[in-house]
């Protein structure tokens, strides 16, 4: 039997959205959206969001580091690390201290609390990869990491060249 043609009558063939529903940069953009909905419910679910995730990973792989250096790594400003920082210094996560040696300098560590919360978070977000990769195959998981890898590391030699 036939497959039944359900558009509108007078709908134009060959849509715009038909033809690049397999686009891959219009699927990773969706897919991105939903796996950015995924990860920030699971991070949620600790109560941090995944920028929080982010700089308490940092700063439990590189330990203490002035405020200057960690917005530098994350990418953001020091008006929106400030916006970061403080939540996390309220609930005990991470303490700021003047560096004895420039006082201008403000050092973020990681606290106990902070580790353990961090755990928890990477425990969830672990949860909610593993939901969202549950059609892949581990060697197909494997291959997406590899590819996104290469793709991400493109992009940052692109921005590189057109910085300079």
């Amino acid at each position: 039997m036939a497959a039944r043609d359900t558009r509108k009558p007078g709908a134009k063939t060959g849509s715009v959205l038909e033809e690049r529903r397999t686009s891959p940069g219009l699927l990773l953009a969706l897919l991105g959206q939903e796996a950015m909905r995924v990860l920030r419910d699971a991070h949620a679910a600790v109560e941090l969001s995944p920028r929080h995730f982010q700089l308490l990973g940092l700063l439990h792989d590189q330990g203490p580091m002035g405020q200057r250096d960690l917005g530098g790594l994350m990418g953001v400003e020091p008006s929106v690390l400030v916006t970061l920082l403080n939540p996390l210094e309220v609930s005990g996560f991470v303490s700021r201290r003047r560096d004895a040696a420039d006082r201008r300098r403000h050092v973020v560590s990681l606290n106990a609390a902070g580790e353990r919360r961090l755990v928890q978070a990477a425990r969830a977000q672990r949860e909610a990869e593993d939901k969202l990769f549950s059609g892949l195959t581990d060697e197909q998981r494997r291959q997406l990491a590899v590819l996104l890898l290469a793709m991400r590391d493109g992009l940052a030699v692109q921005s590189e060249c057109a910085s300079t």
